[in-house]
């Protein structure tokens, strides 16, 4: 019987800190909070990094929060009394979570698929002809498909001037931007799904953490002028529950900055040598995420999944477990890349699922059926 190596240094694919672990810090003495509630007392350059983020994006401005749920919370009340809500039946908890508030105000809440936009159309036709507006809610980046399909959005909802386009963008944001080439996959300077798709528009606001792209925990919604005017007044948890603190507000400007300097185009660009690296090694295989960080690899059970993910936390690789909506008995096995991340890493998690899918090694009982399969599925695809 085959005995499993000694694995090195444990090496970790399921951080989402994509541009690597920031290297922050605050000023000594810089208080931790003021004290205020943020609609009472609010620092200028808490405003000022908000607005960073929002210019980044193509929108005019931004308020900071400390969370994407306190702003979904708040959002959706500047929807009118005789507004509609769209969701994407695929969008991220948070944002659901503020349709739900939504629901509690007496709204219409409709799902929709991303990939059906002729009964998408339908069904925005018939809730205008009740003379009800739009506001349709979309994450801007999906993990498996890519960027959301904005701009079709946006001509959907071009009818009425009143409609309004909210995405989620914590993915993208920091991540992909501006121009995408062949040699830049991840385009250039970070500013999300908007700038990579070229898009902007006063109907658009946007709800992005930058815990993922710039590894700091806070929010920020991002709109017009007139958009965020309103928000930060009638925001009833930017009165009744603690604002951004200066260390987190600091941080975040710190990142931005370093950023722009020429450090976030520099990660991203390595960040896209370490995607093809492992897209070009593993070529052939079931596996999708595109230009993204975050890879899945698509196995056809579950037992086949938990016995590759066993397979390589004890050979020192430790990979994630996603839940699939359209298999939701089979999750799927993902690989959050990070610009910190070597070649050496990649060619050593890559020789490890060649080498596993080659020779699997003998299974538990209960997973044989599992693993011959899709030992199978590769011998086909070879």
């Amino acid at each position: 019987m085959r005995s499993s190596p000694r694995p090195a240094a444990m090496l970790d694919f399921t951080s989402a800190l994509y541009l690597g672990t920031p290297r922050l810090s605050v000023p000594a003495g810089l208080a931790l909070t003021t004290g205020y509630p943020a609609a009472l007392q609010e620092p200028g350059w808490h405003r000022r990094v908000a607005a960073a983020v929002a210019r980044r994006q193509g929108l005019e401005t931004g308020l900071l929060a400390p969370s994407t749920l306190h702003l979904f919370w708040d959002v959706l009340t500047l929807a009118p009394a005789a507004a509609v809500i769209f969701v994407d039946e695929a969008m991220y908890p948070v944002g659901q979570w503020g349709a739900s508030r939504a629901l509690l105000r007496g709204l219409p809440v409709v799902a929709f698929a991303a990939d059906n936009l002729p009964d998408l159309r339908r069904r925005l036709l018939t809730y205008r002809q009740q003379g009800r507006t739009p506001w349709l809610l979309t994450d801007g980046w999906r993990l498996a498909q890519g960027p959301a399909p904005l701009s079709a959005y946006l001509n959907l909802l071009r009818p009425d001037p009143r409609s309004v386009l909210l995405l989620d963008d914590t993915q993208a944001f920091g991540v992909v931007g501006a121009a995408p080439t062949p040699e830049r996959p991840l385009g250039q300077g970070g500013g999300g799904t908007l700038p990579y798709l070229g898009l902007r528009g006063p109907g658009i606001l946007s709800i992005t953490s930058l815990a993922k792209g710039l590894g700091v925990p806070v929010a920020v919604l991002a709109g017009s002028r007139a958009w965020l005017a309103r928000f930060g007044r009638h925001a009833a948890t930017r009165v009744h529950s603690s604002p951004v603190s200066n260390w987190h507000a600091w941080a975040a400007g710190q990142a931005l900055t370093r950023d722009a300097a020429g450090a976030g185009d520099q990660a991203r660009h390595q960040l896209g040598r370490r995607i093809g690296e492992l897209r070009a090694a593993l070529a052939g295989w079931p596996l999708s995420g595109g230009w993204f960080p975050v890879q899945k690899l698509l196995l056809p059970t579950a037992g086949a999944v938990l016995c590759l993910q066993h397979y390589l936390e004890q050979r020192g690789v430790r990979a994630l477990l996603l839940a699939d909506a359209r298999r939701p008995t089979v999750p799927q096995l993902a690989f959050c890349l990070r610009a910190d991340h070597s070649a050496a890493d990649v060619a050593r998690l890559a020789g490890h699922l060649l080498a596993w899918a080659a020779a699997p090694p003998p299974p538990a009982p209960s997973s044989s059926n599992s693993l011959n399969s899709l030992r199978h599925e590769y011998d086909a695809q070879s």
